[in-house]
């Protein structure tokens, strides 16, 4: 009787050992998962603020390059362009005949040049035009820029069907071939520039190729250049493989590719 008496009580306290056991263990589960919520509710809205920060940032750099830009055109493209005008004007104006009917008409053609090129800057001068007219037709406006300038060859290949990516992915990854350009002119003194923009069903690989003189990569990381860490951690913001190879004296190559799903915020 005593023995079935120990027993039950025995029973009872294991029993009641191992109840406290898994609540106590319940209890450190369900703090442990509300402080990794927490952690991630955290890392979710640093993530937001990450995004929209690089969102502003790129915009504004895209109107500081823009602006840049635009003294450019002004002084080597449309300065040139109005002068010549203004020097067919002033033959015009010692005599008017039948013989200068084809050098008013140069002026005409002069003066409606003039006006294409300014509309096509003032679209570029907007950042927020990337989201009106797309990746590939302002990738065109800033390579036809500078193929106007003579700062360099830009060609840009389209291959498989286009389609957009949502308006925050095309701006950033707008600024970041923008800035790879920026670098192959100043920088990499390249004479050549290739981009090619290869759709796939669910992703966009942008590839960017220059001829210019080169550099360590390794290196350039190690030395903390801007330039090249705000291509890579933009890439990383919108999710994209960013790979960047070079080689001196003979050009660097930029490879992006980037699905075509929308950021989850």
């Amino acid at each position: 009787m005593v023995n079935n008496q120990n027993t039950t009580e025995l029973l009872i306290i294991s029993t009641t050992f191992i109840v406290l056991l898994l609540g106590i263990t319940l209890i450190f589960l369900f703090l442990y998962i509300q402080k990794k919520k927490k952690i991630h509710f955290i890392e979710k809205q640093k993530f937001k603020e990450d995004y929209a920060k690089e969102l502003a940032k790129s915009q504004n750099e895209i109107r500081e390059r823009a602006m840049e830009n635009l003294s450019w055109e002004i002084h080597d493209n449309v300065g040139q362009l109005l002068s010549v005008s203004k020097m067919q004007l002033n033959r015009l104006e010692l005599k008017v005949s039948n013989s200068n009917k084809e050098a008013l008409q140069e002026v005409t053609t002069l003066v409606s040049k003039s006006l294409q090129d300014l509309r096509a800057l003032s679209k570029s001068l907007n950042p927020v035009s990337i989201q009106e007219i797309g990746l590939i037709k302002a990738l065109e406006l800033e390579t036809d820029r500078y193929n106007r300038l003579n700062f360099i060859k830009a060609k840009i290949k389209l291959i498989n069907k286009p389609f957009r990516l949502d308006n925050e992915k095309e701006t950033i990854l707008f600024r970041i071939v923008q800035e790879f350009i920026h670098n192959a002119i100043k920088h990499a003194k390249a004479s050549e520039l290739n981009i090619s923009l290869h759709y796939h069903d669910n992703n966009i690989e942008i590839t960017v190729k220059d001829n210019g003189i080169g550099f360590n990569v390794d290196e350039k990381l190690a030395q903390k250049g801007i330039g090249l860490l705000n291509m890579k951690s933009r890439a990383k913001l919108i999710k994209a493989a960013f790979n960047l190879t070079s080689q001196k004296n003979v050009g660097t190559t930029l490879i992006i590719k980037c699905n075509k799903e929308k950021i989850a915020l």
